[in-house]
């Protein structure tokens, strides 16, 4: 396998890691914000106990589409927990 190859492979690994995990996100009532690029941020949780923001696209028919995420910083946690009470 060329090397193109295996990093085309991990990025749709990756992309598919994404979808499953902004999934459990949006089913856990995330708290939700517009970012300045006109998408949006997701912050929640998952089953397994991470604390996420996930960037997503709102597509026509309330469809999201997860771009990408990472482990919420201190800051974005305490702004969650405030507005999830």
């Amino acid at each position: 396998m060329t090397k193109t190859k295996h990093f085309n492979i991990r990025i749709e690994l990756m992309h598919l890691m994404v979808f499953f995990i902004a999934e459990e996100i949006f089913a856990n009532k995330p708290f939700y914000r517009k970012t300045k690029k006109g998408h949006y941020a997701a912050f929640g949780f998952t089953l397994g106990g991470r604390y996420l923001k996930i960037i997503f696209e709102l597509k026509p028919e309330g469809v999201a589409r997860p771009n990408t995420g990472w482990d919420m910083s201190r800051v974005e946690f305490h702004n969650y927990k405030k507005h999830w009470k």
